[in-house]
């Protein structure tokens, strides 16, 4: 064989090489990377079976309440199941394993807390929902704690993955005053109980000093109260919860009677149910069925968390 011949073969041979190499580092680049999801020490899924609400007639709204709560109404709703509890850290925790799913919080870095020094609302660097209070805090233990941190994208998120959706706002208040005309809270009028042994609420002048009668300062585990007499805990206090419904004042001038879903649009998301900060020292609790809370929709709070209904119908 020539010299010649000799060094073709060569660079044949070192040509080939080169190309099997190019094309594997093509590949090992060009494929996207697998999202792994964490692995996350949470106990099972927490979740219970859902609760009925039947159709009928029901009252939104309180006339002698502030003014987005005007004027009360009478509305129709089509029957829906809504989940007994808040979503739990276990159960947002399967969501998380199944999907690889990061929050708006984990993504942008920072959450809003109530900070007990300030005793303002802060944002923290750090917080999210596997630690709600801060880079050094841990949800381990916490299962049975709802989730917090979670914006309303990140409530949505969740609900589609379950099969469900978020409550439109007259679906959650329907579900927590029943077909009473007359109670402002989720237990009966007629109940000699403190609410501090009926909701995780803030006990004392805010935000000064929490008497923690309700022996829980913070957030509480679900079902920790007494539920309604349809089976739903926590409608009331510990955290409040995203619906669904776009945020108006005047919502309720406009609303339909049948199955309404709330404003046509708005920068804001309500919330219902109050928090853990919530006290009545102003004459009016956030606690209450009809008080409407708002929030944007990428915010995240350690006071607030969501539940989902099935309804039968796609997800908005």
């Amino acid at each position: 064989m020539s010299a010649g011949q000799s060094n073709s073969k060569t660079l044949l041979v070192l040509g080939l090489v080169f190309l099997v190499s190019g094309i594997g580092v093509y590949f090992a680049l060009a494929q996207p990377a697998e999202q792994t999801p964490p692995a996350l020490a949470i106990s099972p899924d927490t979740s219970s079976a859902p609760i009925s609400i039947p159709g009928g007639t029901y009252l939104i709204g309180n006339d002698a309440g502030p003014r987005d709560t005007r004027p009360a109404r009478r509305i129709q709703l089509k029957p829906f199941e809504i989940e007994p509890t808040e979503v739990t850290n276990a159960m947002f925790a399967q969501f998380v394993q199944a999907t690889g799913y990061q929050t708006d919080a984990e993504r942008k870095g920072y959450s809003l807390c109530f900070d007990e020094h300030s005793r303002q609302i802060v944002r923290r660097q750090g917080a999210h929902w596997q630690k709600p209070d801060g880079p050094d805090s841990s949800i381990l233990g916490k299962e049975t704690f709802p989730v917090v941190h979670v914006s309303w994208y990140d409530a949505n998120a969740y609900a589609k993955w379950a099969g469900k959706q978020l409550p439109t706002e007259f679906q959650w208040e329907a579900a927590a005053r029943g077909q009473s005309l007359g109670s402002d809270f989720p237990w009966p009028v007629d109940s000699d109980q403190k609410p501090h042994a009926l909701a995780n609420l803030w006990q004392g002048e805010f935000p000064l000093r929490d008497q923690t009668l309700d022996e829980f300062h913070g957030v509480a585990p679900v079902a920790s109260f007494p539920p309604t007499d349809h089976g739903l805990y926590d409608l009331a206090g510990n955290v409040a919860e995203w619906t669904s419904s776009d945020y108006a004042e005047d919502s309720y001038d406009l609303v339909g009677e049948a199955n309404p879903t709330g404003a046509n649009r708005s920068d804001m998301r309500v919330t219902r149910g109050g928090s853990w900060l919530s006290s009545d020292q102003t004459g009016v609790s956030e606690a209450a069925v009809w008080y409407r809370g708002k929030l944007t929709p990428e915010s995240s709070t350690n006071f607030t968390g969501f539940r989902c209904v099935s309804n039968g119908e796609p997800a908005r």
